[in-house]
């Protein structure tokens, strides 16, 4: 038997996020997009860990895998991202109970804002990720799956307007969607994307963590891991021994302000003024790291309330006035 299933996935540098409608009920879910090829591998999963065997190899994907496996390469088409997606596609056919079927999947995906733009880069990036149109075969926790990637729309990041439309609507907007390796800029009038608005730098949590690190190690003489560096941004503080350095939430959120500055500065340099826009939009998994200086230094700007969802949620509302979901 076939059956039919339409998703939506954001695959990021840091976590993959899908949602789909099944019985008219919105699902959502995220995982870390970190993998690495195993072998013999005998641990007991933790939860949202995920042990995947495709193409005659077997990876590990999720958080149990450390920081230092993130993978900088600019690019969409790593290994990471395409098993990343190809395990979001056997979740959500787990979670919409439609394991023992050959599903035919409509699928819309991200795409950075320079593959975004151009339709050779765009197609490669579409037949990477659609295995020839052949069917996938992919075992997940050892359960198996088939299914065939039907089709592929591909929008471009940071674009959540669509998932919450009275936000945007008969407004200019500014979007900034900091992700964990870039962060893509967008400005819309009323709800439509300009595409000489549309631009991305490198300076996303990556370049932040870096600078972390930096700024911590020179201060305090001592050695941070990038984990440690996770830990600290979640925390807001530095603690060592146990101890909680008191003058450490300060040194933060200067580094934390500087790059934001940073982040403004380029779009500046990009032509944008800023002069009669409605709403700067903050979005993606940065801008919640980033929240606090962005309410402290911009507080007319505006969080989007999707969250690291915002594009996900808004390429599954695309589908659906597409009549693809």
């Amino acid at each position: 038997m076939t059956g039919q299933l339409s998703l939506a996935i954001d695959s990021g540098k840091s976590s993959t996020k899908f949602a789909f409608y099944y019985n008219e009920e919105l699902h959502k879910m995220s995982f870390r997009t970190l993998v690495q090829e195993v072998e013999h591998f005998g641990a007991e999963l933790q939860p949202n860990n995920y042990l995947c065997e495709f193409d005659g190899k077997t990876y590990l994907v999720g958080d149990m895998i450390g920081e230092e496996r993130f993978n900088y390469d600019l690019t969409k088409m790593t290994t990471e991202n395409r098993i990343s997606i190809l395990v979001a596609c056997a979740l959500a056919i787990e979670q919409a109970q439609l394991a023992d079927h050959i599903i035919n999947i409509r699928l819309s995906v991200n795409a950075p804002i320079s593959i975004y733009k151009n339709d050779k880069l765009k197609k490669t990036f579409e037949q990477f990720l659609q295995n020839d149109h052949r069917v996938v075969s992919i075992k997940v926790n050892k359960k198996p799956f088939l299914y065939r990637i039907d089709s592929i729309l591909t929008l471009p990041e940071a674009t959540p307007m669509f998932a919450n439309p009275s936000l945007y609507r008969d407004k200019r907007c500014f979007v900034f969607d900091i992700g964990s390796l870039n962060v893509s800029f967008c400005q819309t009038e009323s709800l439509r994307p300009s595409l000489a608005g549309m631009f991305q730098s490198n300076q996303g949590i990556a370049m932040l963590t870096g600078k972390l690190v930096e700024a911590l190690t020179t201060e305090y003489g001592i050695s941070i891991s990038t984990s440690d560096a996770a830990t600290i941004l979640k925390r807001g503080y530095l603690s060592v021994n146990g101890k909680k350095l008191e003058d450490s939430p300060n040194l933060i959120y200067r580094v934390l302000k500087n790059h934001l500055e940073e982040i403004i500065s380029f779009a500046k340099s990009r032509g944008m003024t800023f002069n009669n826009i409605d709403e700067m939009v903050f979005t993606g998994g940065g801008s919640i790291v980033l929240k606090d200086a962005i309410q402290a230094e911009y507080p007319n700007a505006c969080l989007d309330p999707n969250g690291s969802f915002g594009n996900v949620l808004s390429y599954l509302a695309v589908m659906k006035a597409k009549n693809l979901a």
